[in-house]
């Protein structure tokens, strides 16, 4: 019986150090970017020509792609050329229609769908240590468990509904997004005193206050000044927020904090949508009053 291909779509600051760490991990990868795959892949995955091959070649196909609409296009791709049985993991963060409306569009032509987002960022994805947070069938969780586990530290099965799985994800993304603002505020706050940036994260990460962004980021990014390195743009992050706050008025759901650190996040985003997120720290530090 020949090795299982798995297929992967999107190598991009997330994409390529996922599917770098599944193949080292034991799977046999065919892979595809439409930005340049033989400059993003790693040694010793199949250079797909297009997502077309792809869809017709791998049975368990992973995707890592920068928008709702280049992840909508791509699905139409595998729907059109896939295989019945084939199961695609999905771990870009749409939103909750969009993955519903994926699932239909797949599940259509015999293809299944595991509505797949991550969390960690690009460090986490160098290091295979994502979090994956999965809804869909537990049959096909199990088909495409290899997959996952190749660039996962967790797998967290959150439902069997599409959408679920972007639920989880737009609440955590939503917390820790809010959190650059309320940090950047607090630690602004704290250097008008004459404190040092390194010396708050270091007592605030001993303390009450740490989060995933001054216990990670802010050492890595923020204190070093090195802004322009964590591997997120400002329109990504805007992007996930806005799918919360939206989501949250649609329902009725409280939003009043994180709605207020969405409109900072959004005029941050409106002054260059791809410098890094971590300039947040600068921007709002320059909204200091005199």
């Amino acid at each position: 019986m020949s090795e299982e291909l798995f297929g992967f779509i999107g190598l991009g600051n997330m994409g390529a150090p996922m599917a770098r760490n599944a193949f080292e991990r034991g799977c046999k990868l065919i892979v595809h970017d439409i930005a340049g795959t033989a400059d993003r892949a790693s040694d010793g995955c199949i250079i797909a020509q297009s997502n077309d091959e792809i869809a017709k070649r791998a049975r368990v196909i992973g995707l890592s792609l920068p928008t709702i609409e280049t992840n909508r296009q791509v699905v139409l791709e595998i729907a059109k050329s896939g295989i019945a049985g084939t199961v695609v993991v999905d771990t870009c963060t749409i939103g909750i229609d969009a993955a519903k409306r994926n699932a239909q569009i797949l599940n259509e032509v015999g293809i299944q769908y595991l509505d797949s987002p991550v969390s960690g960022l690009k460090f986490r994805a160098e290091e295979g240590a994502l979090v994956s947070m999965v809804s869909g069938p537990a049959s096909e969780l199990k088909k495409a468990h290899k997959l996952l586990e190749g660039y996962s530290r967790a797998i967290v099965h959150v439902g069997t509904e599409p959408g679920q799985g972007q639920r989880m994800k737009v609440l955590n993304n939503a917390i820790c997004i809010a959190s650059y603002v309320i940090s950047s505020e607090a630690l602004t706050y704290g250097e008008a005193g004459g404190l040092k940036v390194g010396e708050m994260l270091e007592v605030i990460n001993e303390s009450s206050g740490q989060n995933f962004a001054t216990k990670f980021l802010f050492p890595k990014y923020v204190a070093t000044e090195e802004y322009d390195a964590s591997g997120a743009e400002a329109h990504i992050i805007e992007k996930d927020i806005s799918l919360f706050v939206e989501g949250a008025n649609d329902e009725g759901t409280p939003s009043t904090a994180i709605a207020a650190a969405y409109d900072i996040i959004k005029a941050f985003n409106n002054t260059d949508p791809l410098q890094d997120q971590m300039n947040i720290y600068t921007y709002v530090k320059g909204l200091q009053k005199d």
